[in-house]
């Protein structure tokens, strides 16, 4: 991946036996099947010799608050247990400021993910991570609330809704799948006012997607330029269409080739901001009601660690 090659010459630093990291598990991820991988994280962290402690989250918002004090602890960096919320709670416990970050993931999307060589077992993932040396990974702001992955409004704020009574059905994209026929029946275009690159518009769209990750929903291909180590957030947004369009063109939307329509828009840039009264915001996967939504790059607030583009496959 081309980002790699920008990323690598951050630094070549790599988990030392002196560092201190802090666990943070989600034990009810993924409807629970989180809970039998944390033992397993601690067992790898004690065989490689690393000082750590484990942290269980209680609560909603309990990563985001465990986050700030390992930040103020002055631990070396954190573990994440859990799928793309947990993260997106710990990335707002960080606020901003710069601190390691390695992920288990095992949640039910674990969707940012999906752009970084990383293997897909979580315990082969930490292992990759704790061999590879550290990366700068952007992260974005919107209002007083932060996101890694992908932000928005618009159709997938319904599904997400709807998907939430389908988690039973496991991980991936099915219940995500599930959540869109629900959405279909309930959902309505919105209007919105669009600032972006200088210029100010007024919209009538099916979704508006900010992307500094690519997939969404367990696997959708939402923004599929999506860089999240370039300084830029990739944005798409599509324009108002019935629910049958929306239905024939979820098969594009999942491949990420749904930029090639012409209803489909798409620009790059640092900052975005929409208004729009009464509306819901995507963040990671978590809603938030707002009336305006500012969104700003934070270009390399976060260290996450890689392996190098030139290590052996078989190793990932």
């Amino acid at each position: 991946m081309d980002f790699l090659k920008y990323a690598h010459q951050f630094g070549k630093e790599k988990h030392g036996c002196d560092h201190m990291l802090v666990v943070i598990a989600n034990p009810t991820a993924h409807s629970g099947k989180a809970a039998s991988v944390i033992d397993a994280v601690c067992q790898l962290l004690k065989k490689r010799g690393l000082a750590y402690r484990c942290d269980t989250t209680q609560y909603v918002g309990h990563a985001m608050r465990l986050a700030d004090s390992a930040f103020r602890e002055g631990a070396d960096g954190i573990v994440c247990v859990g799928g793309d919320g947990t993260v997106n709670e710990i990335i707002s416990g960080l606020a901003g400021r710069h601190m390691t970050l390695d992920l288990v993931p095992c949640g039910t999307g674990n969707d940012f993910v999906k752009v970084l060589p990383l293997p897909k077992d979580p315990l082969k993932a930490l292992e990759c991570q704790l061999d590879s040396p550290a990366c700068p990974v952007d992260i974005g702001q919107v209002n007083d609330r932060y996101f890694l992955n992908i932000a928005g409004t618009g159709f997938d704020v319904e599904v997400l809704r709807q998907t939430m009574r389908f988690k039973w059905l496991g991980g991936g994209l099915l219940p995500y799948l599930c959540g869109v026929v629900a959405a279909l029946r309930r959902f309505k275009p919105m209007d919105i006012e669009l600032t972006m690159n200088g210029k100010t518009e007024k919209r009538r769209v099916t979704i508006i997607s900010i992307g500094n990750g690519q997939y969404l929903g367990g696997g959708m291909r939402a923004v599929p330029q999506a860089d999240p180590m370039d300084g830029l957030f990739d944005v798409i947004y599509v324009d108002a269409v019935n629910r049958r369009t929306i239905a024939r063109l979820l098969p594009r939307f999942i491949k990420g080739t749904h930029t090639g329509l012409p209803i489909a828009h798409c620009a790059r840039c640092t900052e975005v901001v929409i208004n729009s009264p009464g509306m819901t915001f995507n963040l990671d996967g978590e809603l938030h009601d707002m009336d305006r939504a500012f969104c700003r790059m934070l270009p390399g607030a976060l260290t996450l660690h890689l392996p190098d583009e030139d290590e052996p496959a078989e190793r990932r």
